[in-house]
């Protein structure tokens, strides 16, 4: 049986990953911040071997490759050092070519990557976080590209858990106090959804045929939703009314300076973002079974109500 590395483990994308290769009995090494967290002991229990570090340590990286087929990398951009992330990925690829063993990489990026030749020039547009955020996304795979390995670039859509605790008071605040998302997109904007269970999925699938998968680049998105029908389906799974406020062109301006998820919002707004087929289904084209928005909520029922405290 082949062994895999997995990055950010105790992520949602890197936790399905790893649990689906582990139940199929294959050896996984686990990329992790904090060995002792509830979450890498979860891992650790079903069989995982756990490497604690970063993407900065040289050492846990090169220790975390050895005798590792494949390496599934979901880096995380710091907007404090741009360049952060491109190295990350440079150093997993140089340490990669050193064990002699890794033969592919599986890459989890961002959808609409690939929408821009150049996004630094959105800086001087008025959106300096998408230039810098989406910049960043590029060169991961660019360097990937270059590497000489067999790769897959998955290119999840707007993951759902984005409506799950912490990550609420970030995206849209107020919503877990009064239940109101406050937005700055028109009504009829619709946002492209996709579970991280998923990409699991496809991570997975692209480890153990990287063959198959050889240079797929692949946008992952299963379903689009405006934020009222986003709004309507937390309400029946809450059983409490979930509202959407849109911010006015005045407030948008004003939270725009202060938040990169307003930025993102209004870069949609404004009609930066290209036009796009309907992906959902070259991505059902797959074979896997995905969750639709109604069913993600079903089985995170318990965490979505506890983020508006509707549970302790």
């Amino acid at each position: 049986m082949p062994t895999f590395l997995v990055t950010t483990a105790t992520g949602r994308q890197g936790a399905s990953t790893a649990r689906i290769l582990l139940a199929q009995g294959h050896k996984i090494h686990a990329l992790v911040r904090d060995s002792t967290s509830p979450a890498s002991l979860d891992l650790q229990s079903v069989g995982a071997i756990l490497f604690k570090g970063d993407f900065a340590d040289v050492a846990a990286i090169n220790a975390a490759l050895q005798g590792v087929d494949g390496v599934f990398l979901n880096t995380v951009p710091n907007l404090q050092d741009p360049n952060s992330e491109i190295r990350a990925t440079e150093t997993f690829v140089a340490a990669a070519r050193a064990t002699g063993t890794v033969n592919s990489f599986v890459v989890s990026t961002v959808f609409r990557t690939d929408e821009q030749e150049d996004w630094s020039k959105l800086k001087d547009d008025g959106f300096p976080f998408i230039s810098a955020y989406y910049s960043s996304k590029a060169g991961v795979e660019r360097v990937i590209r270059a590497s000489g390995f067999a790769y897959t670039i998955l290119r999840p859509g707007w993951l759902m858990h984005n409506y799950i605790g912490s990550a609420t008071k970030y995206h849209f605040p107020g919503y877990r106090t009064e239940r109101v998302m406050t937005v700055s997109v028109p009504r009829d904007h619709k946002l492209d959804h996709f579970d991280a269970a998923d990409v699991g999925k496809f991570a997975a699938a692209a480890l153990l045929e990287p063959g198959r998968y050889r240079g797929k680049e692949i946008d992952l998105v299963n379903e689009w939703l405006t934020f009222e029908e986003v709004a309507r389906h937390l309400s029946d799974a809450i059983g409490a009314e979930v509202k959407v406020r849109y911010r006015t062109p005045e407030e948008t301006a004003e939270a725009k300076k202060k938040s990169p998820s307003v930025e993102k919002q209004a870069y949609a707004a404004d009609g930066y973002e290209k036009s796009r087929p309907d992906v959902s289904g070259i991505t059902a084209g797959y074979g896997f079974p995905l969750s639709t928005f109604k069913e993600f909520l079903k089985r995170e029922t318990s965490e979505i109500r506890k983020t508006v405290g509707i549970d302790a």
